[in-house]
């Protein structure tokens, strides 16, 4: 493979370096960036006050410090809600090579964080994680390299980490309206039941409702959650695969398909099914607000739950984040502390972006002002 080199002057010295030489050394300063940021939402002890591993060029300065602002936020504010976080880890991994542009290098890699939480339950995960795509930019200076952008790659509509606070989803043109269906309330009663919360598995069905597997819709989305089963497209950059996720895990659960194409019409509510090609998947599959009106209404596979804290695990959480009547996110919980009627903590795990067992009060905190749909599958 041919080598390509970079010759600059800085101060009136000569620098020539090779892209897959630099690689190493930019990946390490990658990672010590990304950990900054987590240590940041983690902790304002000292240790978190400063970058001091990582050069930051002028023109990037300003920014960083206003996203920076955003991380201390955030952080006060989990600390009000459920503790925050201990500690964080940092890794990266899928570097791409290295590319070249002008006196710059580019260099693309995958965060992968584990958030440590401050106050934790018994039988319950002692962690949040997350993978996000970066993108860098990086200047060389005499023997140094100088960090002058970078960015995460989120598509539009796909959810940022809390380590990345200023990064919103796009709020659409369509004004707020009432809702069309039965929205669950977010408030969680403080004089608690003190009934034990209902089995799953042991609960009445519609006789003619296969008994689902819930064991296996939790072993699925917990191996699934980052690394995709390549059995299925993704739907990541083009609405978000947050559904399509969705509807995987309950058919590893034995959710039968219904209808199929061609026969069958793929904007049928009353239709789900996947297929080889997007123009062989019904609507019901991938599309949020469509999965809604298939489960909840036309099949009968969910039921309403008329407050969010009431989920199990196991059960599905959706949102419609800005209020226009349309659901645009979908979640599956695959944590539970707390015996009650009422959750303690419920842990979130999503596609688009991947995120295992957030908790949902954090969730609740940074997407306050949204309509909330959870039902008990």
């Amino acid at each position: 493979m041919a080598i390509t080199t970079l010759t600059m002057s800085n101060d009136a010295r000569a620098a020539t370096v090779s892209a897959p030489q630099a690689a190493p050394e930019l990946s390490d300063l990658a990672q010590r960036y990304l950990q900054y940021r987590a240590d940041r939402l983690a902790s304002e002890s000292s240790a978190a006050q400063g970058i001091t591993a990582v050069e930051i060029g002028d023109r990037f300065a300003g920014k960083l410090a206003s996203e920076i602002s955003a991380i201390d936020a955030r952080r006060d504010l989990l600390r009000k809600v459920n503790g925050g976080h201990k500690r964080a880890e940092v890794t990266i991994s899928g570097v791409e090579e290295t590319t070249l542009h002008g006196g710059t290098i580019e260099l693309k890699a995958t965060e992968h964080a584990k958030l440590h939480f401050a106050r934790t339950y018994p039988d319950a995960p002692t962690f949040e994680e997350y993978s996000l795509r970066h993108r860098f930019v990086f200047e060389r200076r005499g023997n140094r390299w100088v960090l002058q952008e970078t960015s995460p790659e989120l598509a539009v509509g796909e959810l940022a980490p809390d380590t990345q606070p200023t990064i919103a989803v796009d709020m659409p043109t369509t004004s707020a309206v009432s809702p069309n269906k039965d929205a669950s309330a977010t408030d969680r009663p403080t004089n608690h039941s003190t009934a034990a919360a209902p089995d799953k598995t042991k609960a009445t069905r519609n006789a003619t409702l296969a008994v689902y597997d819930y064991t296996a819709m939790l072993d699925y989305a917990n191996k699934y959650w980052n690394n995709y089963n390549s059995n299925y497209r993704t739907y990541d950059g083009v609405g978000g695969d947050c559904t399509n996720f969705i509807s995987q895990i309950v058919k590893a659960g034995g959710w039968a398909e219904v209808g199929s194409y061609p026969g069958d019409s793929r904007s049928d509510n009353a239709n789900w099914y996947y297929g080889s090609l997007t123009i062989t998947t019904s609507y019901t599959w991938p599309a949020a607000e469509n999965w809604y009106w298939f489960a909840q209404i036309e099949s009968k596979r969910t039921s309403h739950l008329d407050n969010i804290w009431k989920m199990l695990t196991a059960d599905v959480l959706q949102v419609d984040f800005f209020k226009t009547g349309t659901l645009s996110h979908s979640i599956f919980v695959t944590g539970r502390s707390g015996s009650g009627v009422y959750a303690d903590e419920l842990y979130l795990t999503y596609h688009s972006n991947n995120t295992h067992n957030k908790p949902l009060s954090s969730f609740l905190a940074s997407n306050s002002d949204a309509w909330y749909y959870a039902h008990r599958t």
